[in-house]
């Protein structure tokens, strides 16, 4: 076999696909497929999920338990897999949490129209039955959801979403705070209704002793231009420059007509060279900046002269940081072609460069509070991964609930309770459609059932404890300890996330059911 019909080979064993696939072995396909899926995930769901340990086709080794890098890092190509890894993304992008229960419920849902299908249900009254009880679903969920009224339940929900990723309570808390403060903090001074995090909140990782350090303006790993800079000024002025601060033949030579065969000519050229590079460099100290951000690289010449007048100097920096000091000084980014440079000088409460575990790091303080920055020292590369993904979860729900304070009962408890509520919806449906909308609400149950599972108990056994609670009007939901208690101390959810995590997971697997053949291209 040659190495391209080997490729070919080996594509199609990740496709899981050899020939076309028709109607009727189609139900099986996607079957299948999303019991992969869904056995994949479940188990490393929630606070006492597992980790999942996958090796990539280049050896790359990742040890997590978040659901989009699980799908991502699969190396699966089978189509219906495909569209749950959209759907991942999706949500990734839209909320940055809620991937695992969306691609979970996406996934049981399929499950569960399969066998449908084998019983003689036709797709088209599934589908119906599933937009039915979605409709449903969304009303209840407005029904179950309430507005948080006090710090302490956004805190609670945002706990929630921090302590997902199997760390410690402890650190879970100090997360939650910081992000709480943060989120305040860009809410207060953002007017848009679309917040992008990534311009607003930088985060970087380190090895070395663990802590948490934040602060109200930007952090850099980088280090000063020369050793002989400052390396702490107090309200400085900032200059942020695009592009290289360097000698360009086309300066002086356009026409590339000058032959350097004399010494004279060289001594010219480099003369003129020089006479430029002052230029640049005059033109800088004569805006009034006491530190230059610069995107590309200095000429060693500039940088002399600038730590001459105590100027403060950084080069090759990423065009975000950039855009993020920009931000945080109240400035524009400019060009050293620009005229004048002084329009373009902003301010800062201060300055710092330090030094930690053989690294330097910039420490830039806002007063605007429009950019936050977090830096995370963790001994263990793995444990670096999970504080990053609590950080990012708990930032995206608190951002959330700053901007919508509506909140449901978190632990698996508003599931339940609207699986029961849909069950109850089920019996006033008449025709096939009864029955999707009860595997619906079968599907809601499920989700419970997977945390209890996760915790240690009997799927069933929890099911009937909670069954019981609801019917006595009380809220309950799976407590990390292994048992089934009322929500007290409260946990919440935000319900904007559980909210598109659901319709989307629905979605999804009615686009996915409305396939009755799949096409092996050759």
């Amino acid at each position: 076999m040659s190495s391209m019909d080997a490729l070919v080979q080996n594509v199609k064993e990740k496709i899981g696909i050899e020939n076309d696939v028709d109607s009727d072995d189609v139900i099986d396909h996607i079957g299948e497929s999303a019991t992969k899926i869904c056995d994949l995930l479940s188990s490393s769901y929630g606070p006492k999920g597992m980790n999942k340990m996958i090796i990539n086709p280049v050896d790359d080794v990742y040890l997590t338990n978040d659901g989009t890098t699980i799908i991502e890092e699969s190396d699966i190509l089978n189509p219906v897999v495909t569209s749950l890894k959209d759907l991942a993304n999706s949500m990734d992008k839209t909320c940055g949490d809620g991937t695992k229960l969306a691609v979970i419920f996406a996934a049981i849902l399929l499950k569960r129209a399969t066998n449908l299908f084998k019983l003689g249900v036709h797709p088209s009254n599934v589908i119906k039955g599933y937009r039915l009880a979605l409709n449903k679903t969304y009303d209840m969920l407005e029904f179950e959801s309430f507005s948080a009224e006090s710090s302490e339940q956004i805190y609670a929900a945002v706990l929630s979403a921090a302590s997902g990723k199997s760390i410690d309570i402890k650190l879970a808390e100090k997360i939650t705070e910081i992000m709480v403060d943060i989120a305040e903090n860009l809410s207060s001074r953002e007017n848009d209704e679309f917040l992008d995090l990534e311009e607003h909140v930088k985060i970087i990782k380190k090895v070395g002793s663990p802590e948490i350090q934040v602060i109200s303006g930007v952090l850099l790993d980088e280090k000063p231009a020369r050793k002989d800079m400052p390396t702490s000024i107090s309200n400085p002025k900032t200059l942020s420059l695009i592009g290289d601060l360097k000698f360009e033949n086309k300066f002086i030579n356009p026409k590339n007509n000058i032959k350097l065969d004399h010494v004279d000519t060289y001594l010219q050229v480099q003369d003129k060279q020089k006479m430029i590079l002052n230029d640049y460099a005059d033109k800088i100290i004569e805006s009034g900046a006491n530190v230059v951000f610069c995107e590309g690289d200095v000429e060693p010449l500039i940088e002399s002269k600038l730590a001459k007048h105590k100027i403060l100097l950084f080069k090759k920096l990423k065009t975000k940081d950039l855009a993020r000091i920009s931000k945080a000084t109240d400035s524009t980014i400019a060009s050293i072609k620009d005229t004048s440079l002084a329009a373009y000088v902003g301010n800062a409460d201060r300055i710092e460069v330090n030094k930690k575990c053989d690294e330097y790091f910039v420490y830039l303080y806002s007063p605007n509070n429009l950019i936050s920055s977090i830096l995370i020292w963790e001994p263990s590369r793995y444990l670096l991964s999970k504080i990053e993904e609590a950080v990012d979860d708990a930032l995206n729900n608190a951002i959330f609930l700053i901007k919508n304070r509506m909140i449901v009962n978190g632990g698996g408890g508003v599931e339940f309770n609207l699986s029961k509520m849909i069950q109850t919806y089920s019996t006033t449906i008449n025709g096939k459609e009864n029955l999707a909308v009860n595997e619906y609400s079968k599907a809601l149950e499920d989700i419970s059932k997977i945390l209890a599972q996760n915790t240690g108990m009997n799927p069933i056994d929890s099911s009937v404890k909670m069954s019981n609670y609801y019917n006595q009007g009380k809220d309950c939901r799976v407590d990390i300890s292994g048992i089934i208690c009322e929500n007290n101390p409260p946990i919440y959810d935000c319900a904007a996330i559980k909210k598109l995590a659901l319709i989307s997971a629905t979605e999804s697997a009615i686009n996915v059911l409305r396939i009755d053949s799949i096409l092996a291209k050759r």
